[in-house]
């Protein structure tokens, strides 16, 4: 039986700690022994032993690059030695570089990382850029396979010269059937409102501010529209008082973030995600299958799974064109069943659980 250990940052469940626990579900119990380790007290561990999986709780490990990470490092070269797992499989970046470091210098046989976005991005100083550049390139130099989940990124790291060719693959994310909410009775009429809603942080990433006051300035151009949009975060309360400030607050909701999102996407129309950098967001993912059309930014990652058939793309930035978008899906009820549709369709081609879990398998049982 393999020992197999998921690094991961933060103790949430965002969209990179739930990749672990859907990937780790299809493993074979007979085959691998799983181990979790990440800060500790959070709905992370909870879902972690849940599961009976064992979790190690990294009670140094922190968010900001700071000091604590030399006793970050120690103490994840102390559980590597203490454990001897076969395979150290990191996510994020981070827990990339530290857990990547810490399994090289404890001789673990098989290192596996896995991007869910590069730290370096167009907004940073020039000096910060190159600054991430040079500690993805060690961090990939250290490990056996650094894994994309989408061809974009990959394509840029090896552009930038920041991974060898022979150790970066692309695999998509994908869920397991029971977290996949089916599609109901197409719920859009021409006489009721359409509902765009969004599961996100309220984030600089997930340009929420941008898209809540298109929002608002969509509402008072047409009757039709509604927004519920979830999710927590430093610009939660912002956005509350943009909202109030437009009198909106009983037709745009922020009710905060709910772990049971599946319910919320049977009440949307459409899908909104108009964030300024992502890897291959789940929020997609889940509003697929679900049947939703999705409203997204033109960027890479959600281009690489949105098109004209089965959502709308709009270029980032231009509050015009969201604006003038959510008011021509709320008069195009036929399009958004359409369009919902198509995009569970295509989901389904792009984003195959099962395809997920035997690339990885390929991996940790030694081949590619």
């Amino acid at each position: 039986m393999k020992k197999l250990i998921h690094l991961q940052l933060l103790p949430i469940l965002s969209g990179v700690q739930r990749f672990s626990l859907y990937l780790l579900e299809g493993l074979p119990r007979d085959q691998y022994e799983i181990y979790l380790a990440g800060a500790p007290g959070g709905e992370l561990e909870r879902e972690v032993r849940n599961r009976g999986w064992t979790f190690l709780p990294l009670k140094c490990l922190k968010h900001p690059i700071s000091l604590m990470d030399i006793p970050a490092l120690i103490q994840i070269c102390w559980l590597f030695t203490k454990h001897r797992f076969d395979i150290v499989h990191t996510n994020s970046s981070k827990p990339g570089l530290l857990g990547r470091l810490a399994a090289r210098l404890t001789s673990v046989p098989l290192i596996v990382h896995t991007v869910h976005g590069a730290p370096f991005q167009d907004h940073q100083s020039r000096l910060s850029q190159v600054f991430f550049k040079h500690m993805e390139k060690l961090g990939n130099a250290l490990g056996n396979y650094t894994i994309f989940v989408n061809h974009s990124d990959r394509e840029r790291y090896l552009k930038l010269h920041l991974v060898q060719p022979n150790k970066a693959l692309t695999i998509y994310n994908a869920m397991p059937d029971k977290q996949i909410l089916l599609p109901t009775v197409p719920k859009t009429k021409d006489d009721r409102c359409i509902t765009i809603g969004s599961t996100i942080r309220f984030s600089e990433q997930k340009n929420v501010i941008s898209m809540l006051i298109a929002a608002c300035q969509a509402c008072h151009q047409e009757s039709k529209l509604k927004f519920i949009i979830l999710g927590d975060g430093e610009h939660l309360e912002l956005c509350r008082s943009i909202v109030a400030s437009h009198h909106l607050s009983e037709r745009i909701l922020l009710p905060g973030w709910d772990s049971q999102v599946q319910p919320w996407l049977a009440i949307f129309d459409a899908f909104v995600l108009y964030s300024r950098w992502e890897s291959m967001p789940f929020s997609i993912i889940e509003a697929m299958q679900a049947g939703l059309p999705v409203i997204g930014s033109n960027i890479p990652s959600i281009m690489e799974l949105v098109n004209e058939d089965c959502g709308w793309i709009v270029p980032l930035y231009d509050q015009k064109a969201l604006i003038e978008t959510y008011i021509r899906v709320a008069r195009d009820p036929h399009g958004i069943r359409t369009k919902g549709e198509n995009a569970r369709s295509r989901i389904q081609r792009f984003c195959d659980y099962d395809a997920m879990v035997s690339a990885y398998r390929r991996i940790y049982e030694g081949g590619s």
